[in-house]
């Protein structure tokens, strides 16, 4: 048996611990990528609605109505007053588990953007010098790129049903 994945053969880790962050929000599907947002400060619910949701989220949904909003269940996204404007909307979401980094395909994204920042010439000394060339690379990813990440959800899918819902290669 491959123990590779095993609660016990694995580690917990901030891989972004130490020297600051920055919040990027940004939405993936097959065929679309949104405009990528730099958060300035903490996230709340009230500007998940007012900077993300209205201006970014709504618009891209009416015009692909056959799409699923995926998020995830951080507070600022399951709040009521969030629940209430996404219902009232008619926007569809996703249910999601709230430990899923594993399955979203958001989450490769922003590991391909860490590496490609990281493999830069040069790298972003303080974290607010880090927007520019994140917002950069978002420019870069390929349609092909985004077609394998969308595409591999069933196999993401998978592999946590297999793992009943612990560590996978993903």
């Amino acid at each position: 048996m491959n123990e590779r994945y095993t609660e016990a053969c694995t580690l917990e880790r901030d891989r972004f611990g130490g020297g600051g962050s920055i919040m990027v929000w940004g939405g993936v599907s097959q065929h679309h990528l949104t405009e990528f947002v730099v958060i300035a400060g903490n996230l709340n619910a009230v500007r998940y609605r007012e900077d993300i949701l209205l201006p970014h989220v709504v618009p891209f949904l009416q015009a692909n109505p056959d799409m699923t909003l995926q998020h995830d269940n951080a507070t600022s996204h399951t709040a009521r007053s969030v629940r209430d404007f996404l219902q009232n909307r008619n926007v569809s979401v996703l249910p999601w588990p709230a430990k899923s980094q594993d399955l979203n395909s958001v989450e490769h994204v922003w590991d391909l953007l860490d590496r490609r920042v990281r493999a830069r010439a040069i790298h972003p000394r303080k974290v607010w010098e880090l927007a520019g060339p994140l917002v950069e690379e978002c420019g870069n990813i390929s349609q092909q790129e985004l077609a394998n990440l969308v595409q591999s959800l069933r196999r993401r899918c998978t592999a946590g049903l297999n793992a009943a819902g612990g560590h996978t290669r993903y």
